[in-house]
């Protein structure tokens, strides 16, 4: 492959269409449907006028974007789906109801829901199920829309390594040497701990201030330092041995102490410091079903035990993952010498055991016992697919926009030109960017599990050059993806979509884009003081 030349203008026009989205979106608060579109033309004309990409090359990126969205979509729509279910047996009035008698501390509240119910989520599934399932239930126990969307972008973030069975680490070490060194493996492993460790902490203070500033954070000091040590202890203590468990684990035992913790006198007073993150100061929770927590979270208990079940039964997995979808790709290349190579089995998805099966089965779940328990009305399956539908398309839209904008801005060179250019720039003090480019690819990405697969060996790369330490390089980067998972556009817009705020999509990014560089400023002075 060429190297492409790292000027003014070819890292000038590759930062433009992200500089664009962001403008259009937080800036002049343009809805992600319209700030995808010019950020895609963006892309195209980039690629066209400064990287000297064909036609061959767009047609080719244009089709790898419209198959990597589909996998993203397929988790929208099922997603909306249920929350339609859920809006039709009004169950989310019992949320409500249940939710301020177990948790009278709504700070406390915020956190179960929202930093370790997410969390946990995102140990089995990922594919931001963790959000779409999570903000319609902050909604439920009573909080604004706005916050309802960022609390979980914050709360699930530090766990996108080790969460959806350690999908990303894997990433990462089929693009790096950790496969074949066994004392690498375990170094990357452990400052990864420590680094979305140090996430996990801060998202935790994060959401506490939001509730109500310093008294927030006082107040839950007592539950942060409890359920953080549960998670960050456990995904330290289980990163080397089994990554697979290190985010599912510990997430799970949160989740049983924060029940404990809600045992507490000084969570079992009353409502905690005044906040502005609800909509109203009484609990509305008269004329719910009756119905009890357990019976409203079945789908949600369907949704976890079938997803561990799959994945952690190695034969099952094998057997249902056997049966997946791929499409080949032919290698083209720019004027300027980029070369993607063919592609024979593009981006397969084994159905069968993606998030958006698990979610299906939920729904169908959902379904049956709330109609069996008459809060369903018969007959109204035609009006919540119509609901569904409706509220998806925007999402949809947005995200098959996103991800060809990123794939087009990848199969030109622009992302390497991105990266190569900061690097160069850095010099020695590369170590400090390292989480900034982890962040930039799952921000363009969507995903941690893509960042690692553009940048994992770039970073090695880097390391050696800089005759630093590979895995803390590493690391950096897988951390630095967790946070820009935080914020990426099409993260948001599940939240965004299933609380019925569609077009917000630039305020919740707006609360988030100081924290996501707070977090990677943190993790890049860790990272060069010890390179």
């Amino acid at each position: 492959m060429t190297s492409l030349p790292v000027t003014w203008l070819t890292w000038g026009g590759a930062i433009l269409p992200i500089l664009l989205l962001l403008t259009l979106m937080v800036g002049w608060r343009w809805s992600a449907v319209s700030a995808s579109w010019a950020g895609m033309i963006a892309a195209f004309l980039i690629a066209v006028l400064v990287f000297d990409a064909g036609a061959a090359v767009l047609l080719v990126e244009t089709g790898k974007g419209v198959w990597n969205s589909v996998p993203i979509i397929a988790v929208v729509v099922p997603a909306i789906l249920l929350y339609e279910i859920s809006r039709q047996a009004d169950v989310f009035a019992v949320m409500q109801r249940e939710f301020a008698r177990l948790f009278p501390d709504r700070l406390l509240r915020v956190l179960a829901v929202g930093w370790c119910f997410s969390s946990f989520l995102q140990g089995p599934t990922g594919f931001g199920v963790p959000i779409a399932v999570t903000a319609p239930i902050m909604l439920a126990i009573g909080v604004r829309p706005l916050w309802a969307v960022v609390v979980p972008l914050v709360g699930h973030a530090w766990g996108n390594t080790f969460g959806t069975l350690a999908l990303a680490w894997d990433a990462l070490v089929q693009q790096t040497s950790l496969g074949v060194n066994p004392v690498l493996f375990h170094t990357t492993a452990l400052w990864t701990a420590v680094f979305t460790g140090m996430v996990c902490l801060v998202s935790g203070a994060a959401v506490c201030w939001f509730h109500s500033g310093l008294k927030g954070v006082r107040h839950g000091l007592p539950a942060l330092a409890v359920l953080g040590l549960i998670m960050v202890g456990g995904q330290v203590l289980l990163s080397r041995p089994a990554p697979t468990l290190a985010e599912i684990v510990p997430t799970t035992l949160a989740m049983g102490a924060v029940f404990l913790i809600a045992r507490l006198p000084r969570y079992r007073r009353g409502p905690g410091p005044e906040s502005d993150m609800f909509a109203d100061t009484a609990e509305q929770t008269a004329d719910a079903p009756d119905l009890t927590l357990h019976g409203v979270f079945l789908p949600y208990y369907v949704l976890v035990a079938v997803s561990v079940l799959v994945l952690l039964t190695p034969p099952l997995r094998q057997t249902l993952g056997a049966w997946s979808m791929s499409f080949a790709f032919p290698q083209t290349a720019t004027g300027l010498g980029f070369v993607n190579t063919a592609q024979p089995a593009y981006g397969p998805v084994a159905w069968l055991i993606h998030s958006s099966f698990f979610l299906l089965i939920t729904c169908a779940v959902a379904y049956g016992f709330f109609s069996a328990k008459g809060l369903i009305r018969p007959g109204s399956i035609g009006l919540i697919l119509a609901n569904s539908l409706k509220k998806s398309l925007p999402s949809s839209l947005s995200v098959l926009l996103l991800v060809i904008m990123a794939k087009v801005m990848t199969g030109s060179g622009q992302v390497e030109v991105l990266a190569r250019g900061a690097a160069g720039v850095t010099g020695q003090y590369y170590a400090f960017l390292a989480p900034f480019i982890g962040a930039l690819g799952a921000f363009v990405a969507s995903s941690n599990t893509s960042s690692n697969i553009l940048f994992g060996q770039f970073q090695e790369n880097m390391a050696r050059l800089t005759d630093s330490a590979p895995g803390i390089f590493l690391a950096a980067q897988t951390g630095g993806a967790a946070d820009g998972c935080m914020f990426s556009p099409s993260k948001v817009l599940l939240g965004t979509t299933t609380t019925g705020i569609i077009g917000a999509e630039g305020r919740v990014i707006r609360k988030l884009i100081g924290l996501c560089v707070a977090f990677s400023l943190l993790m890049g002075i860790v990272a060069w003081v010890f390179a």
